[in-house]
């Protein structure tokens, strides 16, 4: 009995899909959802670790803040330097105390990278080694920027370091490419804090070099020497950080977007589905108990029903998540609570029409329970359409989980598409012209939300006829 019935489920669903593939909306409504389903699965692989360590501020520390997609270079008549990661030096040479590390850098572009950044290892005996970062211009010139002592921890007959360098980060740097610059120009100079340090520094030699630059393109090298006796470098990579970034850009912390997408879509799944398939079980148990049984019965789950229905859901899902938690599934578990009470309505009314058919007389006839006959005869009945009004809900329910996020009040261990653009909302993000911050996050709600409503419409319209246009 029980396999011949799903056996009449499946060929039901599976008639209803020949009809769905002649719809073209459904049909693209389908595919985003099956592409944000995929993306959301492999979101470990392709983003990993970023729901872990989002606040983690080492974590994002080597990419760019603020900065647009990289194609925006595409669309704009300066082109800005991307990142670029050298795990390994050109060149590594030897002389008496000082190891020299050298680095190439080919700078076509109008804007230079925004900052280089060393990780450098090794060991030494005694005596703490000094790191002396320079660049080397095209043009013959030599910046002599960063000098650091390196203080290392004890190990067995040694020491070991493992150190971040910045060759542009600091005051220091900053006053050093002022003084460079100020010898070529002829007028006001501005002040080193006013200055585009990176900008200036792959600049043209000439006056203007300051107030007006131009910028000098050509093969750089970026030098890098470990100064001290009885010293081994173990490990170096140089990281050009560019102004442009990614697919999708970072955000004011220097998050990479394109990551936190990932992770929002399948976050976004989780609970547009969670919530939309509790809510459709819900109403339909609900609403096909109240169909079937009628009388008081009904009058009392009617009842119950508009009480529930008064209840307004954004203000009760602030109230609970600022008294009682802020859990992503906390979330779930009162929205589905709140959300049943309008298809329930529905599903009752469709009920009232199915509770009339014969089938429903013989079950009764042949003393089959009220319970048997609302689960094995007039629940399947509903199936397609309470696919459509969950597919219909997902959105609804995606969209209030990030006004929670803009409000403040969203899960802070997860990451959303809400997550981001609560972020953007606080940093002004719009004010401060970084758009892709804002756009991007709204897009994947937009999309997401697209394909449901898409997909929930065309199965509404094969499953009711009333709906089929002429």
């Amino acid at each position: 009995m029980i396999r011949r019935k799903l056996k009449d489920i499946f060929r039901g669903f599976f008639d209803v899909f020949r009809e769905y593939r002649g719809e073209t909306t459904g049909m693209i409504g389908l595919s985003l959802i099956v592409s944000m389903i995929i993306l959301a699965l492999l979101a470990p692989s392709l983003a990993p670790e970023t729901n872990r360590k989002w606040d983690n501020v080492d974590r994002w520390r080597d990419l760019p803040s603020g900065a647009p997609p990289f194609w925006m270079n595409y669309f704009s008549g300066t082109s800005k330097a991307t990142q670029q990661v050298k795990n390994e030096p050109v060149s590594v040479s030897r002389e008496s105390v000082v190891t020299k590390l050298v680095y190439d850098y080919r700078f076509d572009l109008n804007l230079p990278p925004k900052d280089v950044i060393f990780y450098i290892e090794g060991k030494y005996a005694s005596d703490s080694p000094t790191l002396i970062a320079s660049l080397v211009r095209p043009d013959g010139k030599k910046l002599q920027l960063t000098t650091r002592s390196i203080q290392g921890v004890e190990k067995g007959d040694g020491y070991t370091f493992e150190t971040r360098l910045s060759m542009f980060g600091g005051s220091q740097q900053r006053t050093k490419v002022h003084r460079f610059a100020r010898e070529y120009e002829k007028g006001s100079t501005p002040d080193p804090s006013e200055i585009d340090v990176t900008r200036t520094a792959f600049a043209k030699a000439q006056d203007g070099m300051l107030s007006r630059t131009e910028p000098l393109n050509g093969k750089y090298k970026v030098e890098l020497l470990l100064v001290g006796p009885g010293k081994e470098l173990t490990n170096s990579r140089a990281i050009f950080t560019g102004r442009v970034y990614g697919l999708m850009g970072t955000d004011g912390d220097g998050h990479d977007i394109a990551r936190g997408w990932i992770w929002g879509a399948r976050y976004g799944l989780i609970l547009g589905l969670s919530v939309a398939v509790g809510t459709v079980i819900i109403a339909l148990i609900f609403g096909m108990t109240s169909a079937y049984y009628g009388g008081w019965v009904d009058e009392l789950m009617q009842r119950l029903n508009e009480i529930v229905m008064g209840i307004p859901t954004l203000p009760i899902l602030v109230v609970v998540a600022t008294l009682w938690g802020r859990s992503i599934w906390f979330v779930i578990f009162i929205m589905t609570l709140l959300y049943w009470r309008g298809i329930a309505k529905t599903i009752r009314a469709r009920g009232l029409q199915i509770r009339q058919n014969t089938y429903v007389e013989a079950g009764e006839a042949l003393g089959a329970s009220g319970a048997r006959i609302i689960r094995g005869h007039m629940i399947p009945q509903m199936l397609p359409y309470a696919f459509a009004e969950a597919a219909l809900m997902v959105p609804l329910a995606i969209i209030a989980a990030a006004g929670l996020h803009v409000l403040g009040l969203g899960d802070p261990t997860v990451v959303t598409w809400g997550t981001m653009l609560s972020e953007a909302n606080s940093a002004g993000a719009t004010i401060r012209g970084m758009w892709w911050w804002v756009l991007l996050p709204g897009l994947g709600i937009t999309l997401l939300g697209f394909g449901f409503i898409s997909a929930g419409m065309a199965v509404e319209r094969i499953v009711n006829p009333k709906m089929k246009q002429e």
